[in-house]
């Protein structure tokens, strides 16, 4: 999995460090102080030094190829800036987002390009591995209103799904696959991600009860 992380402070250089055994990490960093600290203290990662707030940097980066952008600057505003950037320009499929001042937690949703908000560089570093379960996702997910849940749904041999490309679903606005556990490989899915049957769905939604879930999904009840 390709993974920008945007700042390269405490959270980010440890956020590089856990992610970069197993996935292909870029950071970006505006201060050239923290720019050779990483290159001296995480190695085999690409750090690029600029303000993440500037597309022509995000385009060095490659971000069009990223799978998921970490916003982890000092600066709320940035943080926001950098995803909206990523997931309306440059359509990232998962954006996470560091908050500094929980004030401005409200400003931190989809409205911005925040799929997920956060202000632990554990949880974003665990979330990304996908090294937690389903119900620690659920409690650490800053759900703002009580008609959001995650739902964790195999798709079965009979479901009309398996075999489609998740773009081919009539999925409302509300509802998203987040990621994809098939077979030993964890998948964050984009819309020509193919669903096979024995799949392990993870499901956002708000204002949908997972019996609605299922029916898109062609599985019967």
């Amino acid at each position: 999995m390709k993974v920008l992380i945007i700042g390269g402070g405490r959270s980010g250089s440890f956020v590089a460090l856990k992610l970069k055994k197993n996935h292909k990490v870029t950071v970006i960093e505006s201060c050239k102080e923290r720019v050779e600290s990483l290159r001296r203290e995480v190695q085999d990662i690409e750090i690029i030094k600029g303000d993440g707030c500037e597309p022509h940097i995000l385009e060095k980066a490659n971000i069009k190829q990223m799978d998921v952008v970490a916003a982890l600057t000092g600066d709320d505003e940035d943080n926001l800036v950098i995803s909206f950037l990523s997931k309306f320009q440059n359509n990232v499929p998962l954006i996470f987002a560091r908050i500094n001042n929980p004030k401005n937690e409200w400003l931190f949703e989809k409205n911005w390009g925040v799929d997920i908000a956060v202000s632990s560089s554990i949880i974003i570093a665990n979330l990304i591995q996908e090294e937690v379960s389903l119900g620690e996702i659920i409690s650490i997910l800053k759900l703002k209103k009580g008609n959001v849940s995650v739902d964790e749904i195999n798709l079965p041999d009979d479901s009309s799904a398996a075999g489609k490309q998740i773009s081919q679903l009539s999925f409302p606005n509300n509802i998203h696959i987040i990621a994809i556990v098939s077979g030993m490989e964890v998948i964050i899915p984009k819309g020509d991600t193919l669903l096979h049957s024995g799949d392990k769905l993870f499901i956002i939604s708000e204002d949908s009860d997972k019996s609605s879930i299922l029916k898109l999904l062609g599985i019967s009840q």
